[in-house]
């Protein structure tokens, strides 16, 4: 049973959305380089849309809490998923991956969820 996590990737309040956006597509070739074999069957990152002012495009409820990304990643099942935490777990890949976060990601505020879905009515 495919097992799915979401990922929702705020950004550094000194760094632009536009500036995030490049960093978390170079970082996601580098886990990519990491995990190897173990990496998720698919990553799809959504970005937030933001206007003119560097706002979201929010269309209901309020900015209080935001994002800069929405991220599924789906593995075969949660021994894939456990798979690829061993691989990014070693003293080694956390000491890369937490400095390049360091440059534009807010770790604080990141949300890390398992999702399950459900198909609408057929």
């Amino acid at each position: 049973m495919v097992y799915r996590v979401m990922v929702f990737a705020p950004r550094k309040a000194n760094i632009s959305h536009e500036e995030f956006k490049t960093r978390y597509e170079q970082h996601m070739r580098m886990i990519a380089d990491i995990c190897g074999d173990a990496a998720p069957v698919s990553h799809t990152r959504s970005y937030l849309k933001h206007d003119a002012s560097s706002n979201p495009m929010l269309l209901a409820g309020s900015v209080g809490e935001t994002y800069d990304a929405v991220v599924t990643m789906s593995f075969e099942d949660e021994a894939g998923f456990g798979r690829f935490c061993q691989a990014l777990g070693t003293p080694e890949a956390q000491a890369m991956i937490e400095a390049d976060e360091a440059g534009f990601w807010d770790r604080e505020r990141m949300k890390v969820m398992v999702v399950e879905d459900v198909r609408g009515l057929e």
